[in-house]
């Protein structure tokens, strides 16, 4: 879960730490999104756990955007996550250089394009500017 949560939230601007327990009230992640995203690094299928009650259900391994790319939740681990490296740096996948451009701009400048900098869901004070240095990080 830890390794879950960090991936999202560094590469992706994501908090999903409300998510380990229950469905965000801030955000519209799920207790399903969290431990689906959870199964791509465990070695076998995840029980969701409910403010610390087992729910007896389980959630497939999955990127927590669907329609950029899937993962093959059952093939083995070092498999699901080659699939989740490729899906998560490639070329569909446009967040994660608007993640890495936000962070680089709120280190140098002391504000991100994106407040604050972990809610990528928020919209920028200056979409066209963060939409052309990631397509220019992503270029050079």
């Amino acid at each position: 879960m830890q390794a879950s949560q960090n991936t999202a939230q560094v590469f992706l601007g994501i908090n999903l730490k409300c998510n380990a327990c229950h469905d965000s009230f801030v955000s519209d992640w799920t207790l399903a999104d969290a431990y689906g995203m959870a199964a791509v690094y465990s070695d076998g299928p995840l029980e969701l756990v409910h403010c610390d009650k087992p729910t007896g259900k389980t959630s497939p391994a999955r990127f927590l955007y669907p329609q950029i790319g899937s993962i093959d939740s059952g093939a083995a681990k070092g498999k699901r996550l080659k699939e989740f490296s490729a899906v998560l740096t490639g070329p569909a996948d446009g967040r994660l250089a608007r993640t890495v451009v936000n962070r680089l701009w709120a280190r140098l400048l002391a504000r991100g394009l994106v407040e604050p900098v972990d809610d990528m869901d928020k919209p920028a004070w200056s979409a066209d500017l963060l939409d052309w240095l990631a397509e220019d990080l992503v270029a050079h």
